[in-house]
């Protein structure tokens, strides 16, 4: 590497600076510092390298040890960051976090300037053009002295490319004679890089040295041919005015391509930006989404900044025939950019390292499509900073992420417009605007997928006369075989990728399509496949990878209807069978664990189902919070499955679904329980349940008969707990109807019951709704000592749920009374205990009597505030009383 002399006061002579280009130095206040020891200097030469981004601990540890780390290697990177935050700032006070050394997500990063990282300036000058003071700043090569292992990183080597590429820059730039003596180290330090030794060819050329011009060329081309078997490359060849071939492999665009411009412009950002290293785009997707139609056009639209060479390779990772090895593709890739088929050596090591030589230098764009995986597309990633590559794959593409700096573009379907655009630009617009509902329907049943779109316009086009609608019937029909054609079977891509993931990945991905459908959970899978929850953790990975399955939320999966549609066809009845009881096990045992912590007092008297069978993962709950929140997630799932439960999962789902506002879900349910059921007790509960629900409905007729029916049940089979929660029901429907006498009545019937049973919380709950029903009946007096009666009992049994809804009917009657000050200092005190244990639906309708009580005492700001946070967490559980507060808001 040259030594181009560069004095470092072109930067800053105040604070702290740093050098990189040439041995790795800081200078403090003007004084250069001894940095210490090797581990050291290597450690800040990483975090130079990167010029501000982060460095994660992993890749520290990976460069100082690579794979034999010590036991104390994260130990000794936290005390050398400590050692360079005090030598880069003595005043820093211990263990301080420093103002330039600064902790990342998972590393570090140094903060740096073009004033104070002498590559920062270099790359600033060489941006603005001027080329001769960029180099003016290098002092040998980068990183000079520093440790073999850690210079021969990507990052460094980019580093060097960079120089390498302004060396060329200059001598395109007029400058030949400036930078000469440059061009001559570095041609004898890189002998086998054609760009180099061009470069050196066009300035000897440039200054009248065509003698020492040929002689360059000559020796050059002897040194190929001896070390590597190969003529020399189209760039030498131009530098002495021979002919250039330029190799142009991409496939044609779509002249119909459109859409993506999100992923595009993020690419575009990225090819601007100028990072050092290879550029690499990782775009992955599932089957039939579009990466390499995206991949295709994305390449024409930025192929005038390459060239030097526009390369394709198919890598045929998933289909049919052979998988294309990349020894393979390297030596087809090496002949198009001119190597004799003869000169290409045998092993990948030995194409990898003439592939890259060949590259060295080079603006080509390379686009690897259909890799398997990233060890697949990895060897064929050049090694210059000027290249690009574009690599697609069904594979996540994770350890080009992770270990090539690879930008990932996760490809998701197009949007329900964006599909149906696609579909008028695929059979015309014409065809879409006759029959609009007949088009979207195509669209739903193709799920948006490209793959499936594409397929109904080849039908459309190959039969003129076909109409839409008997197209949208036979999708609708059995979508799997109508999306079946001689170009593009959909059905076989997406077995390509199932026969790609491991037999464990491939049985989840079968007994997936067992689930009812939406979101599935990690416990969920594991039932199905009756794995331990890591191990189907694991499994669901791989499928995530394979974009099998998408987790569109973290711990939460799903199917494009296509691919069930897929996996349906693939599992067989032995494995429906098994994996459907596992799985219906596991939301009826986690339903009800989820509602016995919410509701424990209810449950406490109601029998549970038997013990969850072989294979079953049940959900455990840390708090109120966590088991409501999974309540609500898997609503729908839960009341799909609830049928084939006889009537256990409506039974554990009741009261949530009564507290959510859902009874007209709770109708269905309980109906359902009353044909299914094979247990008295359960019969008698969906009875109750079905007539409270139907009374919330203002069906009363059909109310009161299925409450009488459930008295009688309770009562024959001697559950007087059953009676008493029949009875208040009974009371509850006959306040809706101002039917005061009567529902004191069925209290009272209650209250005998839990006299019996000296239920404490029982008497405690019927004082207090006696109490709620004096307020209706408007006697005040009444309802004060009922509910503080209720209030000192809960408080004394310790029941927080109960002792919060007394102190709501306490304040309920004070505001009856007039006396809103007293009223908001009891629903105050409601209110903190509902927070505390989390219970959100009684939080907001206390929320809207404490607006209720400021409306009254003329504070509109109060009331709307509180009114306001009723109405959010109302419109959160999808709440019908939801309306009314925003009635009152009015």
């Amino acid at each position: 590497m040259p030594r181009g002399g560069g004095d470092h006061g072109t930067l800053t002579a105040v604070g702290v600076r740093f050098g990189i280009l040439g041995p790795v130095r800081i200078w403090v206040d003007g004084a250069e510092v001894d940095i210490g020891p090797p581990t050291r200097v290597s450690l800040l030469s990483l975090l130079l390298v990167r010029a501000g981004q982060p460095v994660t601990m992993a890749e520290i540890v990976d460069a100082l040890w690579g794979d034999d780390p010590p036991r104390t290697a994260v130990n000794i990177v936290h005390r050398s960051v400590g050692a360079l935050r005090r030598l880069t700032d003595p005043s820093l006070p211990a263990r301080a976090a420093g103002r330039l050394l600064l902790p990342s997500s998972s590393g570090y990063r140094l903060v740096v300037t073009a004033d104070t990282l002498d590559l920062v300036r270099f790359r600033q000058l060489r941006a603005a053009g001027a080329f001769t003071q960029a180099l003016a700043l290098w002092r040998g090569p980068v990183a000079e002295r520093v440790a073999a292992n850690v210079r021969g990183r990507p990052e460094f080597e980019a580093v060097t490319h960079e120089y390498l590429a302004v060396l060329g820059e200059a001598v395109d730039a007029g400058s030949a004679t400036e930078v000469l003596p440059l061009l001559r180290q570095a041609a004898q330090e890189h002998p086998l890089n054609e760009s180099v030794q061009a470069k050196l060819i066009e300035a000897l050329v440039a200054t009248g040295k065509h003698r020492e011009a040929r002689s360059v060329y000559e020796t050059v081309r002897d040194g190929l041919a001896d070390s590597l078997g190969v003529d020399p490359g189209p760039e030498l060849r131009r530098a002495l005015g021979q002919p250039r071939i330029v190799p142009s492999q991409l496939p044609a665009d779509l002249p119909e391509f459109s859409g993506r411009e999100g992923e595009i412009a993020n690419v575009m950002a990225l090819l601007n930006a100028r990072t050092p290293g290879t550029t690499c785009v990782a775009i992955s997707g599932m089957a039939g989404v579009g990466k390499t139609t995206l991949a295709v056009h994305f390449a024409h639209r930025i192929a005038g900044r390459f060239p030097d060479g526009l390369l394709y390779i198919h890598m045929r990772g998933y289909g049919t025939g052979d998988v294309l090895s990349s020894d393979e593709a390297i030596g087809i890739l090496l002949e198009a950019i001119g190597v004799p088929s003869q000169r290409v050596p045998d092993g990948l090591d030995a194409r990898t390292a003439l592939y890259r030589s060949m590259l060295a230098g080079k603006r080509v764009l390379v686009v690897v499509d259909d890799a398997r995986d990233s060890e697949h597309a990895r060897p064929l990633l050049p090694g210059t900073a000027d290249a690009m590559v574009i690599v697609t794959s069904r594979d996540r593409l994770v350890g080009l992420v992770a270990r090539n700096g690879a930008h990932p573009v996760v490809l998701g379907l197009p949007t329900s417009q964006e599909a149906l655009d696609l579909l008028a630009r695929l059979i015309g617009a014409s065809r879409v605007a006759e029959e609009p509902d007949a088009a979207t329907e195509i669209v739903l049943h193709c799920g948006r997928l490209p793959l499936a779109l594409g397929v109904v316009a080849a039908r459309v086009t190959a039969w003129p006369n076909l109409r839409l609608a008997d197209i949208a019937a036979q999708l609708r029909a059995d979508r799997l075989t109508a999306l079946d054609s001689d170009e593009a079977d959909v059905r076989t891509v997406f077995s390509w990728s199932y026969h790609a993931v491991s037999p464990d990945a491939a049985r989840m991905y079968r007994l997936l399509s067992v689930h009812p459908g939406g979101y599935i959970t990690g416990a969920a899978a594991a039932s199905l496949a009756g794995l331990p929850l890591s191990r189907a953790h694991s499994v669901l990975a791989e499928l995530s990878r394979a974009n099998l399955i998408n987790e569109r939320l973290p711990g939460r999966y799903v199917f494009h209807e296509l691919v069930r549609a897929h996996a349906a066809e693939l599992v067989s009845e032995e494995e429906t069978g098994e994996a459907q009881d596992r799985l219906v096990g596991h939301y009826l045992y986690s339903a009800r664990a989820a509602s016995t912590l919410l509701y424990a007092y209810w449950y406490r008297s109601h029998p549970g189902p038997q013990s969850p069978g072989e294979g079953v993962t049940v959900m455990g709950f840390a708090d109120n919070q966590q088991a409501e929140a999974w309540l609500r997630s898997e609503l729908a799932v839960l009341l799909a499955v609830a049928g084939q439960t006889r009537g256990r999962l409506a039974a554990a789902i009741e009261i949530f679904l009564d507290r959510q506002g859902r009874w007209q879900d709770q109708v269905t349910l309980q109906r359902d329980a009353l044909a299914t059921a094979d247990d008295a007790r359960v019969r008698a509960g969906a009875h109750r349940a079905l007539g409270f629900a139907l009374g919330r409905l203002d069906d009363f007729g059909a109310a009161d008969v299925h409450l009488a029916e459930a008295f009688v049940q309770f009562d024959s089979l001697k559950d007087l707990d059953g009676v008493a929660i029949t009875n208040r029901y009974q009371a509850f429907l006959a306040n809706r109807r101002s039917r005061y006498d009567q529902a004191l009545e069925f209290y009272e019937h209650a209250l005998e019951c839990y006299e019996t049973t000296s239920d404490g919380r029982g008497q405690a709950t019927v004082h207090n709704e006696v109490g709620w029903t004096h307020i209706l009946a408007g006697d005040y007096t009444k309802a004060l000592s009922e509910c503080e009666l209720a209030v000192s009992m809960q408080e004394e049994l310790g029941n927080a749920n109960g002792e919060a809804s007394a102190a709501d009917s306490v304040g309920y009657a004070y505001h009856h009374l007039g006396q809103d000050l007293e009223a908001i200092r009891w629903y105050e005190r409601a209110l903190r205990i509902y927070r505390r244990i989390k219970d959100v639906s009684l939080e907001a309708d206390t929320l809207r009597h404490i607006g209720q009580a400021y409306q009254a005492l003329g504070n509109e700001h109060e009331a709307n505030s509180v009114l306001r946070q009723a109405l959010e967490i109302l419109e959160d559980l999808g709440h019908p009383d939801a309306e009314q507060v925003r009635a009152q808001l009015s």
